[in-house]
């Protein structure tokens, strides 16, 4: 019985990794509704979830934030993207950590609130140096209308 149980849970692992990558390609090729309709139902569903799939949502987080940031809801996004932020420190997965800072940092300059969003987005990008071997090498300013979008 355990046996079966490894198998639906790949399954299941698989299948949020698949549909987070389709609402990414959805996004990027201007479907931005289904994205998102996508990446809504996998972040309910994996706070709902009694299995082991909370180290997902920080990417469906940052996705699903960077669409509601993109496209002016700014609270909701600031939600979504610190639920994804605890969730990263929550479970030690910090794949989407850089994305999440830079992008509440981005928030931050929405918000009006410029120096703590500047020291976000320091950190961010030192942990994008750190983690993925690249350099940002421009401000905050310069980057508030860029996608940060993460496949699995």
């Amino acid at each position: 019985m355990q046996h079966s149980y490894f198998l639906m849970s790949a399954d299941k692992e698989l299948s949020i990794k698949t549909l987070n990558n389709v609402a990414v390609e959805y996004f990027e090729w201007g479907l931005q509704n289904a994205a998102y309709q996508i990446w809504d139902e996998l972040y309910h569903e994996i706070q709902c979830s009694t299995d082991d799939f909370e180290q997902f949502l920080p990417v469906i987080s940052c996705n699903m934030g960077n669409m509601l940031r993109q496209t002016g809801y700014y609270e909701e996004a600031y939600r979504v993207l610190t639920q994804g932020l605890k969730r990263c420190f929550g479970t030690g997965s910090i794949y989407a950590l850089p994305e999440l800072l830079t992008q509440l940092s981005i928030l931050g300059m929405k918000f009006g609130k410029t120096q703590e969003a500047h020291s976000m987005y320091f950190l961010g990008k030192h942990i994008f140096l750190w983690s993925r071997q690249l350099d940002i090498g421009q401000s905050i300013e310069e980057v508030m209308d860029r996608d940060f979008l993460l496949y699995y």
